[in-house]
């Protein structure tokens, strides 16, 4: 019997709507499925219309204060959608978390261990509510990241400033553009912030 057949007999018997949930349920299945889809009990179907390329390790990826160089491959289908791309220096990608695991995405609270590369000790940074940071536990893995367009090859986009780990699905791209930039006479932080940042010699903010 092959896949189709399978999936013939579980459609028959009413069974498919059990199937995918007991898929969700079990830790790996989900890990598997999120490459592709995201489901809601509401009917929200979300399918990645890319995926992130570069072959490094997630380690590289981690450690690098800057965001490594790769490639968006944009999925046959949506190449349509990147028509007059082109000429944007910098683009937003919304991207799904994959490797997060189930019981990481119920942490709330955590530290902002992006600042440990520029030189912070853990021990230094303040436990702050997960909505007060970009970490990728969180209930819902969705990143969003600001990359340069370096340049386009058909379905291709070359960027740098990548902070997504090799194989990350990307559900979503957008032009950055003036008008959603705030100017740095307006931009505040928390001093907890504020403070960890003079530390690593980020400019005046």
């Amino acid at each position: 019997m092959d896949i189709k057949e399978v999936i013939s007999t579980i459609k028959k018997n009413g069974l498919l709507s059990a199937l995918i949930i007991e898929l969700l349920r079990d830790n790996d299945a989900y890990n598997e499925l999120s490459r592709y889809f995201v489901v809601s009990n509401g009917g929200l179907f979300l399918r990645p219309i890319g995926i992130v390329r570069h072959g490094l390790s997630d380690d590289a990826v981690r450690a690098s204060s800057t965001g490594v160089d790769g490639v968006i491959e944009v999925f046959e289908e949506f190449v349509d959608g990147l028509r007059n791309i082109d000429g944007f220096s910098h683009i937003i990608l919304i991207s799904l978390f994959n490797k997060v695991t189930r019981e990481q995405r119920n942490v709330l609270m955590i530290k902002p261990r992006r600042l440990v590369k520029f030189g912070i000790s853990l021990d230094e940074l303040p436990e702050v509510g997960v909505f007060a940071s970009d970490s990728p536990h969180r209930p819902n893995p969705i990143g969003l990241s600001i990359v340069r367009l370096v340049g386009r090859d058909g379905r291709f986009l070359r960027v740098s400033g990548l902070d997504l780990f090799d194989g990350t699905p990307i559900l979503d791209i957008k032009p950055y553009t003036p008008d959603r930039s705030v100017s740095i006479s307006e931009l505040t932080t928390p001093t907890w912030y504020f403070a960890l940042w003079r530390r690593i010699g980020g400019g005046i903010i």
